[in-house]
């Protein structure tokens, strides 16, 4: 959850155009933990701005330094931007059951591990961004950029698949863990959200054995609202 920060809420490499802005896609490789009261370095570049449906995605890459120079992650962030679109008013946003590759989503083999869920409410969203007036946090802020309601961060959805994959792996997700996701689904206030994984195969790596896991988030009706790939050290 802290980690997720690291990004510096993408300051200084998107778009002055927020309009309809939606995160689509993190990807993380884990090295060290971090700690409380330590300083750390953080490193940000644009890579990419590519087309992507009828949006524009600005890839960023972030390094998280400590203070004697060793990489302790390494983020890519996708974000995603509707430019030149804010005459619209609204955001136009697909019904999840009609999107053809979520109706179709199969839990996968393998072995199940332990899911985390929660309710969302809006006064966790204010918690969560610090009280900061913004569109995952204040309905006029969210409607200003062209949605109805408040957009629960993906930073803090996120979340709950690292928190399932450090409650099961412990030290070989936060010294060695990887992370692949991609957002499907906005989730919004009041909504119930389950962070689900299985294992899928095991694989060796330098003496050890890395557990290949497969991730997603769904809302009760069976909308996955995340989806991807993860794996940790055992």
């Amino acid at each position: 959850m802290i980690l997720t920060n690291v990004d510096g809420g993408f300051s200084g490499a998107g778009f002055n155009d927020n309009f309809g802005n939606l995160w689509i896609r993190q990807e993380w490789d884990l090295h060290k933990p971090m700690h409380p009261a330590e300083i750390y370095r953080r490193t940000s570049t644009v890579e990419d701005i590519y087309e992507w449906r009828d949006r524009t995605v600005v890839k960023q890459v972030v390094h998280l330094w400590s203070a004697d120079d060793e990489l302790m992650a390494r983020g890519t962030h996708h974000q995603s931007y509707l430019l030149g679109k804010s005459h619209l008013g609204t955001v136009k946003l697909r019904d999840p059951k009609k999107k053809e590759g979520i109706r179709k989503f199969n839990v996968p083999e393998g072995e199940a591990i332990g899911p985390v869920e929660s309710d969302i409410t809006i006064e966790m969203c204010g918690s969560f961004f610090h009280g900061n007036k913004n569109y995952h946090t204040d309905k006029q802020a969210a409607e200003e950029l062209g949605f109805e309601e408040v957009v629960v961060g993906g930073r803090m959805t996120m979340s709950y698949i690292g928190d399932m994959m450090d409650r099961r792996f412990g030290k070989g997700w936060y010294e060695g863990g990887k992370l692949d996701i991609k957002f499907t689904n906005i989730v919004w206030p009041d909504d119930h959200v389950i962070a689900r994984g299985v294992i899928t195969d095991r694989v060796q790596e330098n003496g050890g054995t890395r557990a290949n896991v497969a991730v997603w988030m769904e809302k009760p009706d069976g909308t996955v609202c995340i989806v991807g790939t993860a794996s940790a050290l055992e």
